[in-house]
């Protein structure tokens, strides 16, 4: 199974080789992540990138791996973003023409929306509150769930969106803010004075800051965790007031998942704390299965 995750700077590559269980969440053997040049970028990735080689470009990684195929296959590709998909797919059809390309739709995936217009919902939210439905119907009373307990579905990437899985499996809307990165341009815009600092040094910030580079690396860290802390507070609160069980896990998704982790765990206990870097690669190849 091959499944593409289109953003807006990286194409996200998951190849799922171990075949599918229907009583478990597919987690894809290998990632490989290629930005809008058609280089190999393994930022956030590092742990899952079998297939990287510091010494080709992406296109080239992925063209090696292509060559190991000794059959047709079905690829099934989410517009997460505004990655190029004309001319990525113009570059596979040439190597792979008897392949076939599945574009997948809000359509596909097979989650009821409850929000005024769903073909405005990003593809990213909806599969991932899709895999989380999904891995609550597995693995719930396994770990002490109640059947209908709420996830807050938390994507990190070049936006932040915390997105709420209902009691009753439906997609129940959520809330977008700046990603990290791009918290850190939109500051440098602001003044002269305020530098444009790397993303590393907002993975983990110290507060209170000492310099300029440290205080807008806190603001811009410790106001993504609290802004996520905020709202999973909402929704405990919203679920106490109702008389119902009020645990809510959150599920945290994408390139700064594991940013995020280490400042939620100092308020959240583990169990309630769940990383799943590439859960939208999940999502695509659930809705596959589904298809």
């Amino acid at each position: 199974m091959i499944v593409v995750d289109l953003g807006n700077t990286r194409a996200k590559f998951g190849f799922f080789q171990n075949g599918y269980r229907s009583n478990a969440v597919p987690e894809p053997d290998s990632v490989l992540a290629v930005n809008s040049s058609g280089l190999v970028d393994s930022s956030g990735f590092a742990d899952s990138c079998s297939f990287v080689n510091s010494s080709s470009s992406g296109f080239d990684t992925v063209i090696d791996w292509l060559n190991n195929l000794d059959k047709p296959e079905t690829w099934f590709i989410a517009q997460t973003g505004n990655f190029s998909w004309n001319e990525l797919q113009t570059k596979l059809i040439q190597l792979r023409p008897c392949d076939q390309f599945k574009e997948i739709s809000y359509k596909d995936i097979p989650i009821p929306i409850d929000v005024e217009f769903p073909e405005k919902v990003g593809l990213d939210r909806l599969l991932s509150v899709y895999a989380a439905s999904c891995w609550r119907t597995f693995n719930a009373l396994h770990l002490g769930f109640e059947k209908e307990t709420r996830i807050l579905v938390v994507d990190a990437g070049s936006a932040v969106t915390v997105d709420l899985l209902a009691g009753e499996g439906y997609f129940a809307g959520g809330a977008i803010l700046p990603g990290l990165n791009a918290m850190a341009e939109s500051l440098a815009k602001i003044s002269p004075q305020l530098p444009r600092i790397p993303t590393d040094d907002i993975s983990f910030a110290v507060y209170p800051g000492k310099n300029t580079e440290e205080a807008l690396a806190a603001g811009i860290y410790w106001g993504a965790v609290g802004a996520i802390r905020q709202f999973h507070q909402l929704v405990q609160t919203t679920l106490q007031d109702a008389g119902l069980p009020s645990r809510v896990p959150i599920f945290l998704v994408g390139g700064d998942a594991k940013h995020l982790q280490i400042g939620l765990s100092l308020f959240m206990e583990s169990e309630n704390l769940f990383l799943f870097p590439n859960f939208v690669l999940s999502g695509i190849a659930l809705t596959f299965q589904n298809l």
